[in-house]
């Protein structure tokens, strides 16, 4: 019963692990893209049903200097929000 109990919790941390590579790959391939446009003040959302994820990100102008743009972006499993990986980068445009 107790190689059955860690085997079961084994399994679990590592589902946790492959999922949160997961939603990190795709939070870094967002920004990327995002890092790659001409930044415009934008918001959006995104489900990635088929990994069971969610994208949220927003581009927005610094109020301290208008050449300076923050990129955010949020990802996180759909089911789980708790569980959020959220990337920051500055543009200078």
């Amino acid at each position: 019963l107790t190689m059955v109990s860690l085997f079961s919790t084994g399994h679990r941390v590592l589902a946790i692990s492959e999922q949160k590579s997961i939603t990190a790959q795709l939070a870094r391939n967002k920004m990327e893209g995002l890092r790659a446009i001409h930044p415009v003040p934008i918001t959006g959302e995104e489900y990635l049903v088929e990994q069971g994820i969610t994208r949220k990100w927003s581009i927005k102008q610094s109020k301290n200097d208008p050449k300076l743009w923050v990129i955010v972006v949020e990802a996180f499993p759909t089911k789980e929000p708790s569980r959020s990986i959220i990337l920051k980068s500055l543009l200078f445009y």
